[in-house]
């Protein structure tokens, strides 16, 4: 009697084995279906290959964080050499973000012209997105905010690339 019940159980379990694949397999089926059929307007989610290997997304941008390290100047030829730029930072949100997965002081895309900061793409430096410590004429990101010092010194650096999503 034991063994009839014991081989009841079994068959159970492979009968639920199966309908648990099948079930399995058309929900794949479904998503698949619906992810070919949606208009490109409306991508269901971004490209894995928007950014060039090595380079980090977040929020329709790419980041390169650099391991060696450089002056202001060479840093941003760098970055202009990948079409981007060092890093021009536009919300706070992408500011806390840069905050959190920096190290090192990195340079960022903001220079003093005329005793005023801008950033490399022309805008001027919105003060109430940042303040910038320090006496020089360059930029770079700290654990509390944004510092200057001179162009000359050596540092890592952090270049951003604006992705455009277009259907």
């Amino acid at each position: 009697m034991q063994d009839t019940a014991v081989a009841s159980l079994f068959s159970n379990i492979w009968l639920w084995q199966g309908v648990a694949g099948v079930l399995a397999v058309a929900v794949i089926l479904i998503l698949c279906i619906q992810f070919v059929n949606r208009s490109s307007d409306f991508p269901i989610c971004p490209s894995l290959e928007l950014c060039p290997s090595d380079w980090l997304y977040f929020q329709r941008k790419c980041y390169y964080i650099s391991e060696s390290e450089a002056s202001w100047n060479s840093s941003q030829s760098f970055c202009s050499l990948h079409n981007a730029s060092l890093l021009v930072i536009e919300n706070h949100q992408e500011l806390s973000f840069m905050m959190k997965i920096t190290k090192q002081d990195p340079w960022i895309g903001l220079c003093k012209r005329n005793e005023e900061f801008f950033w490399v793409d022309g805008k001027a430096l919105d003060t109430t997105l940042i303040e910038v410590k320090g006496s020089g004429n360059c930029a770079y990101l700290e654990s509390k905010g944004v510092s200057a010092s001179g162009c000359y010194l050596t540092r890592k650096w952090v270049c951003s690339l604006n992705i455009g999503l277009s259907g």
